[in-house]
């Protein structure tokens, strides 16, 4: 992926409270608008099992992995529970214009 802000989606075509399966410049996120237009994004495969987390469930601000259920924090990708033993890669976003962006965070 190339450095910089990328387009991930409009803003109205996220739904709120529901992880999202997006492409962002070829790599697989999951982004999630919660209230107020705050948006996360992080990466769609789980850092144990290449789970897919746009299939997660929310709770209290993270993201369960629907196979075995590693949860992480959303803000910044830190893994809550295992059996993820790493975090999951997390982005930068904003919005511009209607438009959600995001960038890898470093």
């Amino acid at each position: 992926m190339e450095p910089g802000w990328h387009y991930v989606a409009d803003l109205s075509d996220l739904p709120q409270g529901r992880p999202t399966h997006r492409d962002l410049d070829g790599v697989a996120v999951v982004a999630v608008r919660q209230p107020g237009d705050r948006v996360h994004a992080l990466a769609e495969h789980c850092s144990h099992l290449a789970g897919p987390l746009s299939q997660g469930i929310l709770e209290d601000g993270c993201l369960r992995c629907p196979w075995h259920g590693s949860t992480f924090r959303l803000t910044d990708g830190w893994n809550i529970t295992g059996p993820a033993t790493a975090p999951q890669p997390a982005f930068d976003t904003r919005i511009t214009d209607g438009q959600v962006e995001a960038q890898l965070r470093t």
